[in-house]
């Protein structure tokens, strides 16, 4: 009978261990249109932390077809601080581009950034649609599943890590 309850105990002292070791979610990206109404993305890691890779999908959008817009890094190139057009990433990325590159009404996107600082590592992730970007106000940026000004993001940014 002790020997079960210790057993008990230790599955779930474990389970917490390792439930305890999932990378945080932090909201460390947004995204924005830049002067001539394109998406650009914009990516702050804590200090000067370099993430990596980096993949971005997207669902169907309003005609019910998926859009297919997908690119993804296949190197083991990291990004510190940096801002780029959404759908031409550097190349200095490796990244690999698959369907139409723009923006589709009613598709919904999904940046997911993975990385940190060694054994806490930490994921980025940034979810939005056009009409998201198509909502916001001059100065503003898409994060956290909300509009804010720029300042208000590099609060955000600086509050979490």
């Amino acid at each position: 009978m002790r020997r079960t309850g210790v057993a008990a105990v230790g599955a779930a002292v474990g389970s917490l261990l390792l439930a305890g070791c999932s990378p945080a979610e932090l909201p460390l990206a947004a995204a924005s249109l830049d002067e001539d109404g394109k998406p650009v993305v914009i990516v702050r890691p804590c200090g000067d932390d370099r993430i990596g890779p980096l993949h971005l999908v997207s669902g169907a959008g309003d005609d019910g077809v998926d859009p297919g817009t997908s690119w993804f890094q296949t190197t083991d190139a990291r990004v510190g601080r940096t801002t780029f057009p959404l759908f031409s990433p550097p190349g200095s990325l490796g990244v690999r581009a698959y369907g139409p590159q723009h923006l589709s009404t009613g598709a919904g996107y999904h940046l997911d950034i993975s990385g940190g600082r060694g054994w806490d590592a930490y994921n980025v992730s940034l979810s939005f649609t056009a009409e998201d970007l198509a909502g916001l106000k001059p100065g503003q940026v898409w994060a956290d599943r909300r509009a804010m000004s720029r300042d208000d993001f590099d609060d955000l940014v600086g509050d979490r890590c």
